[in-house]
Formats: structure tokens, sequence, C-alpha cells
């Protein structure tokens, strides 16, 4: 993690809050992976980290001069070169699941959630202006519960519960911002997916970054 005494494996070029640098940011944790975090917030892109993002998005992964862009793929590059311990099962067939996992939490979870969190937590508390509350209600009430109702009734039949892998960790990390724009999960309609999201939170690793980002929004 930054600032211990290890050797620095490269860079990582996002900022925490964003779920995509989350990810990564918890697979290096998990991995234990010293790295240096550069801020880059969206849409205030400096030069220099657009030519290492042809689509202008975060995260980059850098190391001396070499670099690679998109969650994702900064996943399966450290799963690789840091193959201890691993994030993916090693059954090819859950694997696979877990791959798609990690897709549908980076689509359809990321497009139905963070709406809320940008309104709530980047409009209002970042640009001090006031969230448009229909938006964060239509998604709240109408969009983002049936995406929730297909993590609860069939992702968690691919999770091991022991184990955090890369599609676990994307589900937690874009769940991770609805709780920072104060929409927790509802335990009653969601009983399996709130305890596993509650589970990874708790890890050490992973409740570090928390820690970490709750001091970032000021609170504690």
């Amino acid at each position: 993690m930054p600032g211990s005494a290890k050797p620095s494996l490269g860079r990582l070029h996002g900022v925490s809050l964003s779920p995509f640098v989350r990810k990564v940011r918890a697979i290096l944790a998990i991995k234990d992976v010293d790295y240096e975090l550069v801020n880059v917030m969206p849409g205030a892109m400096p030069p220099e980290f657009l030519a290492l993002s042809p689509m202008s998005k975060i995260p980059v992964w850098e190391e001396g001069d070499w670099s690679v862009p998109d969650s994702s793929v900064i996943a399966a590059y450290l799963e690789r070169v840091v193959p201890t311990p691993s994030v993916l099962p090693e059954d090819p067939r859950r694997m696979a699941r877990d791959l798609f996992w990690e897709e549908f939490a980076d689509t359809r979870l990321v497009e139905a959630g963070t709406p809320i969190f940008f309104q709530r937590v980047v409009r209002a508390r970042v640009f001090g202006e006031d969230p448009d509350e229909e938006i964060v209600r239509r998604h709240a009430e109408e969009i983002l519960p049936p995406v929730l109702d297909q993590l609860e009734a069939l992702f968690l039949t691919d999770v091991d519960p022991e184990r955090p892998t890369l599609g676990g960790l994307a589900v937690w990390s874009t769940i991770v911002n609805l709780e920072h724009s104060e929409h927790a999960l509802d335990p009653d309609r969601w009983p399996g997916l709130s305890a596993f999201i509650a589970r990874l939170s708790a890890a050490p690793a992973l409740a570090a970054l928390l820690r970490e980002e709750r001091a970032m929004l000021g609170d504690g």
C-alpha cells in the first residue's frame, strides 16, 4: 500500500472514489503490492495523462515507460505479474462466471447506481451544488432495484464467500459508492448481497481503503 517501505511496483492514475480505481486498489491491497496513487480527476485530465489513456478514462497503470489503461485489463495484468493470492477462481467455468459478473458490475450496476453517487457526492459535496433529487429518486426507486434483484438471485450462487474475486470486488466497489451516497442496501430485500458487501468491507485490506475514503469525504 502507498506509504510503506517496500519499493513501488508502479503508479496508479485515477481518483479513489471511482469504482474502477477502487477495484484496482482493492486488488493491489489483497496482493500486498505497493504503488503510488496519482490523482487524476475525470474532466480535469492533464495532457500527459491523456497520452496514456486513449479513451480518456481512469484508471491507468504505469511502470516506467510502459502503461496500460482500463481496470479490467490492469486486473488481468496484475494477476499475471503477482499471481498469489489470485483474485480469479481456478476452475475455468467459475472463472468465466466471475469475469461475467465483473462486466455486469462495470456496466449494468455502474449505470444504475452512479447517477445517485454523482448527485449526492460529486455534485453536492464536491461542487457545492444542489443535487437533482428527481434523478436520485428515479434511479433509487426504479432503475437500481431490479439490478440488485438480479445480483441477489444470480450473482451469489457464483461467489465464494471466503475469497474475494475480481467479480465480487467489482460489485463491492460499485456498491461502496452507494453507501458513500447514504443509500445503503436494504438488508430485508437483499439479505445475501448485503451480507456479502459487509463481509468484504470488513476485510482488513479493504477496510483500510474505506477508512481512507471516508476521511477524504469528511466522514471520519
